[in-house]
């Protein structure tokens, strides 16, 4: 059989592609055909009648055991097709199925191919083919026009009788992709036809066959010792399967020991689960009920100590324990002390409101003061207004003053130039002075009494305004003094409040965390135990399949005995 060149496998790869009846992707590569499989599944669109991609093995991965099983059912089928269908033989001992399987061999693979185009051409429905080769690339048609002219040349007539003919007689066989829809008739896939025979030509054919004949004697014999290292080296690979399918038993055995321990676990960790589940329920009631009494800073103590029982009960959360019950034995001092502070606020507010009724009365007498200012106010404005009036009547009795006088010295002057005063005129004189000097006196006096008027109200005023000013700035300062405590007193119970508030949250977080752990925990062992089962589940299925090789080996071993022995009869 013709090795074919690298440069006509994409056309082998092209032409696999076309087939609709293969499962899995189409080929990319020769190597991805070395398990058989997208062979076999060509093929049985070729001659389904031959061909059942039920009975290889698929998804075989490296496993070259089962890819030789695959490649040697696919030979023996091909060679029954040819045998049987076709009535063709071929070298099908030529193909090595060792490279193929172990190594992927691609040369080897491109030789079993030319069978396989052969079995395409030269099949029923033949035109179908033909017509897929026509939808291929030009350069790829070339190629496989090639390699089933290659391939046809190498077939040979069959006779059941043990004779093989030469079925190529000298004219060269000769593709025809003119029209894929004529390519059903027997000339139509080639060119030139077996001319007639004479005589001469029978002999020389018949010559052939029996060198033919004694060849395959020879290889007989050669088949004969090829079965016997074949029998060999199959009792290895039986061993070998045994030894491997004890220890897969053994692997079995122990993975579901595992399984089971682990089943264990995970029915006490699902018991763990509800336990802490229950423990979270009732810290969640309890946390409700100390959210809703926090402002209740007697009950502390009463619901710490709650808290203390409850997490006495977890016994896997002993150092969380320890740490949460120094921070109540803290907050209880403190919850002591405010306690202390707390019964000290009715005296102050007491003390603050006899302030408060203190500083009423100060401004009250302050209201009072004001009051009696605004009076004394109001009488030196009376005062004023007589003194205005008294300023007024003085400089009236000043103008008077002034116009008497002169007319006291006009009459002297007119004393001096008559040389005598009548009686009359000596008269009228001291009752002017008379007049003046009393209004002097009265004008002296209303000076005297403005003045005592003015020093008095203004000494009573100032008095008053100090003692009330001094007063007010007294109880001012002790009510800043009694505010100051009470916002102190109010930042200690805030302070308090929010400490009281972080401590619960602290807590609620450590215990979320750990029962976030132990769901994890549980996740893990789920997962753990899903993933045994899951493998325990393929090691089953493989162990399977090795029994289903291992009796297919068999099968084919015996087969093979009992054809060698009836070849031999």
């Amino acid at each position: 059989m013709t090795n074919l060149t690298e440069d006509t496998y994409p056309a082998i790869v092209e032409f696999l592609g076309t087939f609709p009846s293969l499962m899995d992707a189409p080929p990319g590569s020769l190597a991805e055909l070395s398990d058989g499989v997208a062979l076999f599944e060509a093929l049985a669109e070729i001659a389904p009648d031959y061909f059942d991609p039920s009975t290889i093995a698929h998804g075989i991965g490296d496993n070259w055991a089962l890819k030789s099983s695959n490649f040697r059912k696919l030979i023996r089928n091909l060679e029954h097709f040819f045998h049987d269908g076709l009535q063709k033989d071929a070298d099908f001992a030529a193909l090595d199925i060792q490279a193929m399987a172990k190594r992927g061999d691609e040369a080897a693979i491109a030789a079993l191919f030319e069978l396989v185009a052969a079995a395409a051409v030269t099949c029923d429905h033949r035109s179908e083919f033909v017509g897929r080769i026509m939808t291929m690339s030009p350069e790829n048609q070339l190629h496989m026009k090639s390699i089933i002219e290659t391939s046809l040349r190498g077939l040979t007539e069959y006779d059941a009788s043990g004779f093989m003919a030469d079925d190529s007689d000298g004219d060269e066989i000769e593709m025809d992709f003119g029209d894929a829809s004529d390519g059903g008739g027997d000339g139509g896939l080639w060119g030139g036809g077996a001319g007639a025979a004479n005589t001469a030509e029978l002999e020389q054919a018949l010559a052939d066959a029996r060198r033919e004949l004694a060849m395959q004697k020879s290889k007989a014999a050669m088949l004969s010792e090829d079965h016997t290292s074949s029998q060999s080296k199959l009792k290895v690979l039986v061993e070998d399967l045994q030894d491997r399918l004890q220890s897969r038993q053994d692997e079995l055995a122990t993975t579901e020991r595992e399984l089971k321990y682990t089943r264990t676990e995970l029915d006490d960790s699902k018991a763990r689960v509800m336990e802490l589940e229950q423990q979270s329920t009732q810290l969640a009631d309890d946390l409700d009920v100390a959210n809703s009494k926090v402002g209740q800073l007697r009950k502390a103590e009463a619901t710490v100590t709650s808290y203390r029982k409850k997490l006495e009960s977890a016994g896997v959360m002993n150092q969380q324990l320890s740490e949460m019950e120094d921070q109540s034995a803290t907050q209880l001092r403190k919850i002591m002390e405010l306690e202390e502070e707390a019964k000290k606020v009715p005296a102050l507010q007491k003390q603050v409101g006899e302030l408060s009724s203190m500083l009423a009365s100060m401004e009250a007498s302050n209201d009072d003061a004001a009051s009696g200012i605004k009076g004394s106010a109001s009488t030196i404005a009376d005062l004023r207004s007589k003194l205005s009036a008294a300023e007024g009547a003085k400089r009236m009795f000043e103008e008077e003053l002034k116009d008497l006088r002169a007319q006291q010295e006009a009459a002297a002057d007119d004393d001096d130039a008559a040389g005598g005063i009548s009686l009359g005129g000596a008269t009228t004189s001291p009752e002017s002075k008379e007049k003046l000097m009393r209004l002097e006196i009265e004008n002296s006096k209303l000076k005297e009494q403005l003045d005592a008027a003015k020093a008095t109200n203004s000494s009573a005023a100032v008095a008053s305004s100090k003692n009330l000013q001094s007063e007010v700035s007294r109880l001012k300062s002790e009510l800043a003094a009694m505010e100051a405590e009470k916002g102190k007193l109010a930042g200690d119970k805030d302070k308090l409040e929010t400490y009281t508030k972080r401590t619960l949250a602290k807590f609620q977080e450590k215990y979320l965390v750990a029962l976030q752990e132990c769901k994890s925990k549980l996740k893990e062992k789920q997962d753990k135990i899903e993933a045994l089962e899951n493998r325990s589940a393929s090691e089953k299925t493989a162990q399977k399949r090795e029994e289903r090789l291992l009796s297919s080996t068999i099968y084919e071993l015996g087969l093979s005995i009992m054809q060698n022995r009836l070849k031999e009869r």
